[in-house]
């Protein structure tokens, strides 16, 4: 058995880096995912939103703001909260944004929810996968596609490409 270099050895520790960020990228993003597909096949039944706002906070990319509901639903006689307007919400950094989502759902009105039968307690206001967020979905594969990158210059360094 052949003995690393100091290169090879820093492109491991880059390879086991890169595909750690690579399964945790498709297992939060793929269960996202997973739930906006899943429930669109969920039974819809009313229910009552009791607040409606916009919460506000900032991070290095500036002020953000996001769509904030509360509502209340009765089900086989048991009452459940839930605040889960979308599985995935893109980020507003307009105030507009997060109340244009907010529009359909003012505080004391009825719309329906779609709720998982399996745990009565998840339930979303908009069901699917919110439109232009698809493209969320190719974060995953590019990071498993740089981790097979590295792992090919690892495994064949005469055929380097990129890291010499």
């Amino acid at each position: 058995m052949r003995s690393m270099n100091s290169d090879t050895k820093a492109r491991l520790l880059g390879l086991i880096g890169l595909g750690s960020v690579a399964v945790w990228l498709t297992i939060s993003i793929g269960s996202s995912f997973y739930l906006c597909l899943v429930s669109l096949r969920w039974p819809k039944l009313p229910v009552r939103v009791v607040s409606s706002g916009v919460s506000t906070g900032s991070s290095n990319l500036g002020t953000w703001w996001a769509p904030d509901v509360d509502y209340v639903y009765l089900l086989n006689g048991r009452a459940y909260h839930s605040a889960t307007i979308r599985f995935i919400e893109p980020p507003f950094y307009e105030k507009d944004g997060a109340e244009a989502v907010l529009a359909g759902y003012p505080a004391e009105t009825q719309t329906t929810a779609a709720y998982d039968p399996k745990d009565p307690a998840r339930s979303v206001l908009e069901p699917g996968v919110p439109p232009g967020m698809w493209k969320k979905a190719l974060i995953p594969p590019f990071f498993w596609a740089l981790t097979a990158y590295i792992f090919y210059e690892i495994v064949h360094p005469r055929r380097r490409w990129m890291l010499r």
